[in-house]
Parts: structure tokens; C-alpha cells; sequence
């Protein structure tokens, strides 16, 4: 892999990290699993189709903040209790795997589209060496 290549896949990963944990620290601020669910799906296909060899990867550094934040944050006061359903590992495990979903469906749609628009443009895919 060149070094250009790397690079734009260490941009792309520092991307999807914190634009999951800002996704993540927002679900905890509200209501709405639908908002969160289409951001996450944008979020991925906008990094598949940048990064279309390594869809998995941004599904996988994005999505778990979800689940992982709406755990942590209300035990350290930064976000507001849910004393109507508290969260157990059951229901934390049932968001994890709706939220991979959803961005392993956004990662991959993207992946498609970005190569899709490659070969519609004919610009030749870097080389993995």
C-alpha cells in the first residue's frame, strides 16, 4: 500500500471515530432512534464511498460509540437517566446489533456507489502493493 493510500485511509478512520462518537453522544441526548439510525447509515456510505476497499472497517470504528456512549455517559452525569427502560447488557447488545447493521448497510452502499462512479469516471483504483 502507498503511502498516499495509508494516509487517506488514517484520514478516513480518525473520520469515522469521531463522527460515531459525536452520532453516539447525541443518541444519549435524545429520543429518536430513527435520527440516529439515518446518521449513521450517511455517515458509513459517505466513508465507503471514499474508502471503498475497507467498508467493514468504518461500520466497525463508527457504530458501536452508539451503545458504548448511551452506557457510559449517563454513569459519569453526562448525559440524562432513562428511568423509564434502563439500559441492561441485553438491550445494550439488542442496539449494538441494529446499529451495525445500519452502518454495515451504509458502509457497503457506499462501497458500491464509490466504485460504481470510479469506473463510470475511469479513474483507475489506487493499487494495495
Amino acid at each position: 500500500m502507498s503511502m498516499k493510500a495509508s494516509m487517506g485511509s488514517l484520514v478516513l478512520a480518525a473520520f469515522a471515530l469521531a463522527g460515531g462518537a459525536f452520532i453516539g453522544y447525541a443518541d444519549s441526548h435524545s429520543d429518536d432512534p430513527a435520527i440516529t439510525l439515518l446518521l449513521l447509515g450517511a455517515l458509513t456510505f459517505l466513508l465507503g464511498s471514499l474508502g471503498p476497499r475497507k467498508p467493514w472497517l468504518w461500520a466497525v470504528l463508527a457504530g458501536p460509540w452508539v451503545p458504548v456512549l448511551d452506557v457510559a455517559l449517563p454513569r459519569l452525569g453526562l448525559a440524562p437517566w432513562d428511568t423509564a427502560s434502563p439500559t441492561t447488557l441485553l438491550s445494550s447488545l439488542a442496539v449494538l446489533g441494529v446499529v451495525m447493521a445500519a452502518s454495515l448497510a451504509g458502509s457497503y452502499a457506499g462501497a458500491f456507489v464509490g466504485r460504481a462512479a470510479r469506473r463510470a469516471a475511469g479513474i483507475k483504483a489506487p493499487s494495495t502493493q
